[in-house]
C-alpha cells in the first residue's frame, strides 16, 4: 500500500497546483499516480461499495451525471467522474479529489478501454446505451468494440446488464448469461427517416432487419424472420410529447410514472430511462425519481445555456455523425433567428480523422433561413468550411475564424441566439470564455 499513498499523495500536489493556475486537472494527476502505482484503480475500488459503469458511444455523460446526482439527492456518499474524463487516468483522478470510502461510484468508461477497466473493476451494474462510429482510426469499426465488451462481460460474474433494447447492437448482449434489463421507447415519435444507420442488418443470421419504426440511427423497433427481435422491456416510455420540455411517460410492469426533462433531443429520453432503470434497481422509489429527474439540471456542453446581453449562447458537444445529426435536427426545430459556431479540432481526445464530418447531414440546413451566420473554428475549421460548401449552404452565410477566442466573441456580439458546436478538446476552452463574459442559465 505505501506506492498507492504515495501516489495519492504526489497526484494531490499535481491537481491542487494545476487549479492554482486555473488549468483542467481531469487526468494529469490520474496518469501521475497510475506510473507511480499501476493497480491504483483496483485498490480504490476496494473502497467504493457498489460500482455502476457507464458505456457505449453516446450518452455516457448525461447518465452518469444523472445518476449521481440521482444518489447524492438521496444522501448517498458518491464518486462519479463527472468531466467526461472516461480514460484509467479520468478515473483515478476523481478519486484524488476526494479519497474517502463510498457507498457508489457511477464512471462512464471510454468503449475503447472497457475490457481492460474491468481488469480492475468488478461493478454491480454495467450500463451500455448505444453504439455507433466513432474514432474509426482508435477504434476501428463497431462489430469490433462490441465484441471485445461482450467477451470481457462474458468473463465477470454477478453483473447485472442494463441495456438500450431499441439496438440492435446493444440487444446482442442478450445472449450473455447475466442477469440483464432492457429499456426501450415503445412509440413511433417521427415521420422523418433519414439519419445514418450503422447496420440495419441482424447480427444473429445476417438479413436485413424488417422496421416498423425508427427513433433515431438504427435504433428503433425491429425484427427478423430468424427470430431477432427487441427484447422485452423491463422499463418503456410512451406517450411522448416533445413540444416545450419533453414530457412522457415510464412505464414499469403495472406502474406507470409521468415526468418532464428540460433536455431536448430523443436520445436524451433513452438517457433518463437509463438513469431511471438504474435508480429503480437499487430500490430507490418512482416518486423520488420523478421528482429529482424532473428538476435535474446539468452542465459541461451538454446544451450548457449562457446568457450574454439578453441573449442565449448555448454549447452543444458533438463528436461524431450521429450525435450531430440529433444536435442539427434540435437546432432546425428552433423557430428563433440564430447563427453556428461550430469547432472541429483533431487532437487525440477527438480522433485525428475527422473524416467523419462528411457524413453529418450539413445539408439539412442549407434551406433554413433563420440561420444568420456560420462560423467555422477550431484547427480544422477549413474541412468544415469545404464540408459546408458542398452542402450546398450560401458561401455568403459562412465565415472562417481561425482564433477560437474571435469565434466566440463574435457568438456573444451577436445579436441573435448562438448555438456553439465544438467537439470535445475544443469545449472545455470554449467554456472558459463563455463563463467570463456570459451569465449561466442552465
Amino acid at each position: 500500500m505505501i506506492r498507492f499513498w504515495i501516489a495519492l499523495f504526489l497526484g494531490k500536489i499535481i491537481y491542487y497546483t494545476l487549479k492554482l493556475f486555473s488549468q483542467d486537472a481531469t487526468t494529469l494527476p490520474g496518469k501521475i499516480a497510475l506510473i507511480i502505482d499501476p493497480f491504483f484503480i483496483k485498490k480504490i475500488s476496494k473502497r467504493i461499495k457498489n460500482i455502476i459503469l457507464i458505456t457505449g458511444t453516446n450518452g455516457k455523460t448525461t447518465t452518469n451525471n444523472l445518476l449521481f446526482s440521482l444518489l447524492r439527492k438521496n444522501n448517498y456518499k458518491v464518486l462519479g467522474n463527472l468531466e467526461g474524463a472516461n480514460l484509467k487516468s479520468g478515473i483515478a483522478t476523481c478519486y484524488i479529489k476526494n479519497p474517502k470510502i463510498f457507498d457508489f461510484a457511477t464512471f462512464e468508461i471510454d468503449e475503447g478501454i472497457f475490457p481492460k477497466i474491468l481488469e480492475d473493476i468488478s461493478p454491480s451494474i454495467v450500463v451500455i446505451t448505444n453504439f455507433f462510429r466513432d474514432q474509426l482510426d482508435r477504434y476501428g469499426e463497431i462489430d469490433i468494440t462490441v465484441n471485445r465488451i461482450f467477451k470481457a462481460l462474458e468473463e465477470k460474474k454477478g453483473i447485472k446488464l442494463v441495456l438500450n433494447g431499441d439496438d440492435p447492437f446493444v440487444a446482442r448482449f442478450q445472449a450473455l448469461p447475466h442477469e440483464k434489463i432492457f429499456y426501450g421507447i415503445k412509440e413511433k415519435i417521427r415521420d422523418e427517416d433519414s439519419d445514418i444507420k450503422e447496420s440495419i442488418y441482424c447480427p444473429k443470421c445476417g438479413k436485413k432487419l424488417f422496421y416498423e419504426y425508427f427513433t433515431y440511427a438504427q435504433l428503433g423497433r425491429y425484427s427478423c424472420s430468424c427470430g431477432f427481435k427487441n427484447p422485452e422491456y423491463e422499463f418503456y416510455i410512451k406517450n411522448i410529447n416533445r413540444k416545450d420540455s419533453q414530457n412522457f411517460s415510464i412505464i414499469e410492469k403495472d406502474t406507470e410514472v409521468s415526468l418532464s426533462f428540460k433536455y431536448p433531443g430523443i436520445y436524451n429520453l433513452y438517457n433518463v430511462l437509463a438513469g431511471y432503470a438504474v435508480g429503480r434497481i437499487i430500490g430507490l422509489s418512482p416518486d423520488n425519481l420523478r421528482e429529482n429527474i424532473s428538476s435535474f439540471s446539468f452542465f459541461l456542453g451538454r446544451f450548457e445555456k449562457f446568457i450574454y446581453k439578453g441573449k442565449d449562447k448555448i454549447i452543444i458537444l458533438v463528436k461524431n455523425p450521429t450525435g450531430y445529426n440529433q444536435v442539427l435536427d434540435m437546432i432546425r426545430g428552433d423557430p428563433s433567428d440564430k447563427i453556428l459556431t461550430l469547432i472541429l479540432n483533431d487532437n487525440i481526445a477527438d480522433g485525428r480523422d475527422v473524416s467523419w464530418i462528411w457524413d453529418v447531414d450539413f445539408e439539412k440546413l442549407k434551406e433554413d433561413k433563420s440561420i444568420k451566420k456560420i462560423y467555422c473554428s477550431g484547427k480544422r475549421g477549413e474541412d468544415l468550411m469545404v464540408r459546408l460548401k458542398y452542402a450546398e449552404i450560401p458561401l455568403d452565410k459562412i465565415l472562417l475564424v481561425k482564433s477560437l477566442r474571435k469565434a466566440i466573441n463574435l457568438s456573444l456580439s451577436s445579436p441573435y441566439k448562438a448555438f456553439i458546436l465544438p467537439t470535445y478538446t475544443a469545449l472545455f476552452k470554449t467554456r472558459k470564455l463563455l463563463l467570463r463574459k456570459g451569465k449561466n442559465g442552465t
